[in-house]
């Protein structure tokens, strides 16, 4: 951690390959991998049988997008003051310092607590025990996603695909123009349906 903390990476000033290098040297990124990596297994291993395993995980990660936009719109852009303390390095720093990685991406503190106490549970109404452990790998594996995604949208680079040009121009978009909507940031769904999506 030490290592990667005094590269005091900035993505105004890293390549892509950078960036790799970055997300699978960052302390939170690694955990995530290594809980994945042990859950998966148990959980297959705990589950009753295949589907509601693929149900457990699947449900994890559906519901990661949509924790997210409640989470993005209600609390980190919120106006509840009791909160300010807690959130402020979680997000008002990253709107400050878009480019710092040592504020875009989610604490363990934050981030690990909310995924066990919202997909455990839910996982574990699905298939016992064997489920919470999909539903928690499940949710976890979309945070993994996200977070590249969203570091690779504040990159100086124009990514390849079609998909991931889109989600970039719509996060900067909320970032630089109007943080009052474009909650996503790895996909765009719950704006639409909740209208707070803008597309220019």
């Amino acid at each position: 951690y030490k290592a990667w903390k005094a590269e005091e990476y900035l993505l105004n000033r890293m390549t892509f390959d950078d960036l790799v290098k970055a997300y699978v040297t960052y302390p939170a990124i690694q955990t995530y991998a290594a809980i994945i990596l042990l859950s998966l297994p148990a959980g297959a291993y705990l589950a009753s049988s295949f589907w509601p395993f693929a149900a457990s995980v699947s449900v994890g990660m559906l519901l990661f997008p949509l924790a997210w936009y409640v989470v993005h719109r209600y609390v980190l852009h919120g106006s509840w003051m009791f909160l300010a303390g807690l959130w402020k390095r979680v997000h008002y720093d990253h709107h400050r310092f878009p480019n710092d990685l040592s504020v875009l991406f989610g604490g363990l503190h934050t981030t690990l607590p909310t995924i066990l106490l919202v997909a455990g549970p839910l996982g574990y109404l699905i298939d016992g025990w064997g489920g919470a452990l999909g539903a928690v790998a499940g949710t976890i594996f979309m945070t993994c996603f996200t977070e590249f995604m969203h570091s690779g949208e504040h990159l100086a680079f124009e990514p390849k695909s079609e998909f991931w040009r889109i989600m970039k121009k719509r996060h900067l978009a909320h970032h630089f123009h109007n943080e009052n909507g474009n909650y996503g940031i790895a996909e765009f769904f719950w704006d639409g349906l909740f209208g707070t999506l803008y597309k220019e």
